[in-house]
């Protein structure tokens, strides 16, 4: 691994490469406690709700709703991209990072707070919300491809070329450090949760959060079936291609779960969930309806694993779900016929 990018500041990285057999001993509970208050000063402490999950048309129960689409650029992603460009040594070109679209705002945020130049790759199928938010943050943007995988591989190409450090979304030690501080503010606003459930793409922040718990509660990952890229690694006992369809396509649907976070999960013991676009999509609008919560699709997908039944705790127990991901287009603030603007 590198050395730190703040000078007194010592990462809780080795100094090497990390391999599946190794990232274990990194990506820890003493790991995440270490880089917590290095990048506290620049992250929201984001809120939770209780709310009764009969509020859903379930039976009734505690649940807890973590709103990390709060968070700065939108989502959980602005820990691990602060995470990365804090421990790592920095180089004159700056970061490239490729993304669905929320990693890629996160770093362009973290890059502007720290000053250092930035370029994003992203897929056509990025969403405009997201493509709009890194070019806010006044980022390089490439849009390249038709999927998350395309993005990567052009953004591989140019950091051979420039130089510049790679933040990868998810397979990287540092992100899933940064994301392992949700699972830590987490289970001090819900002490009473015995299962967590969380959205899953390549995997980085159930990861990061089923190391932080470490076996003290159920960590779930929800995914959609149309890119069941956890599901599949778990069959073959390895991360393995799977297909990258669905509503969530921009945010969840990422070819294939990483190899360090896949053997972060199960060393951890997480567990997996499927399911169906139209649970998602219906999770989003019943997240609105209820509560005036606006999230992306990939944000609902492990509340939606409530909603449509695939998980069902026992009566009374308590259910803490990880909401993130807010740079969407679902609800529309223009002008209407009518108003002053019109």
């Amino acid at each position: 691994m590198t050395t730190p990018h703040r000078a007194g500041q010592a990462p809780p990285t080795q100094h090497r490469e990390l391999t599946a057999a190794d990232v274990g001993t990194v990506v820890t509970r003493h790991g995440i406690q270490t880089v917590e208050p290095l990048i506290r000063p620049y992250l929201r402490h984001t809120p939770v709700i209780t709310v009764d999950r009969a509020d859903f048309g379930l039976a009734p129960g505690p649940l807890v709703l973590k709103l990390e689409q709060l968070q700065h650029a939108g989502s959980f992603k602005a820990r691990g991209a602060f995470a990365n460009l804090l421990l790592r040594d920095m180089p004159a070109a700056g970061v490239v990072a490729a993304s669905g679209g929320n990693h890629g705002a996160a770093v362009a945020f973290a890059a502007r707070a720290l000053g250092i130049p930035a370029r994003i790759y992203v897929p056509h199928v990025s969403s405009p919300a997201k493509i709009a938010r890194i070019r806010g943050y006044g980022a390089d943007l490439v849009v390249a491809g038709s999927i998350y995988s395309d993005a990567l591989a052009a953004s591989q190409e140019w950091a051979a070329d420039s130089g510049a450090l790679r933040v990868h979304a998810y397979d990287q030690a540092e992100t899933m450090l940064g994301a392992g501080t949700l699972g830590l503010e987490l289970a001090d606003q819900a002490r009473a949760a015995t299962q967590v459930l969380a959205s899953v793409g390549g995997g980085g922040l159930l990861a990061g959060v089923a190391a932080w718990y470490a076996g003290r509660a159920q960590v779930v990952g929800v995914e959609p079936e149309g890119a069941p890229t956890l599901t599949a690694a778990m069959r073959a006992g390895r991360p393995v291609d799977a297909a990258a369809g669905s509503i969530a396509v921009d945010s969840l649907a990422p070819r294939r779960v990483g190899e360090l976070t896949f053997a972060i999960i199960r060393q951890n013991a997480a567990q997996v969930l499927l399911v169906d676009d139209e649970a998602i999509a219906a999770t989003q609008r019943l997240l609105w309806e209820t509560l005036r919560v606006v999230a992306e699709p990939g944000g609902c997908a492990a509340l939606a694993a409530l909603v449509s039944g695939r998980c069902e705790p026992a009566p009374g127990e308590t259910v803490a779900v990880v909401i993130s991901g807010a740079n969407t287009t679902a609800v529309d603030f223009g002008p209407r016929a009518g108003s002053a603007n019109a």
